[in-house]
C-alpha cells in the first residue's frame, strides 16, 4: 500500500509535521546561549546534533522531491523550489549563529577567568 494515496495525505503531512516541530523543540535551547548552559553541555550536544540531524534529513527529503522530478521531466512547482532555497539558507544560518554564540561565550568565559597570565 503506497502512502500517495488521498486518504493517506492527512497521516503522512501530520508525521512530517510532528517530525519537524520534534526538531524544533530539541533546538529551541540553543535560540540562546549563557554561561548557564555550561552544567548542561553534555546533554545539549546530544539535543544540537539530533534536531540537526532531523532538519538536514528534511533537506535531503525535500531537495529530493524538487530535483527528482525535474530527472523524470515533470515540473516541480516554485514555490516548492523557493521553499527548497529558503529552508536551506535557514538552517545553515542557524548553524552559523550557533556556532559564533558558543565561541563568543567561550571566549567570554576564558577571559573572565583570567586564565592568559599577562
Amino acid at each position: 500500500m503506497s502512502l500517495d494515496t488521498t486518504a493517506n495525505k492527512p497521516l503522512k503531512l501530520g508525521l512530517n509535521l510532528a517530525g519537524f516541530l520534534a526538531a524544533l523543540w530539541l533546538l529551541w535551547p540553543f535560540y540562546r546561549i549563557d554561561a548557564s548552559d555550561y552544567a548542561h553541555a553534555g546533554t545539549n550536544v546530544y539535543r544540537l546534533a539530533l534536531g540537526l540531524m532531523i532538519l538536514i534529513i528534511y533537506l535531503g527529503k525535500l531537495t529530493f522531491d524538487v530535483l527528482a522530478p525535474q530527472g523524470l521531466a515533470r515540473k516541480v512547482s516554485n514555490l516548492k523550489t523557493l521553499g527548497l532555497l529558503l529552508y536551506g539558507l535557514l538552517i545553515t544560518a542557524f548553524i552559523i549563529y550557533i556556532v559564533i554564540q558558543a565561541g563568543a561565550l567561550f571566549l567570554q568565559n576564558g577571559a573572565s577567568q583570567d586564565s592568559i597570565p599577562f
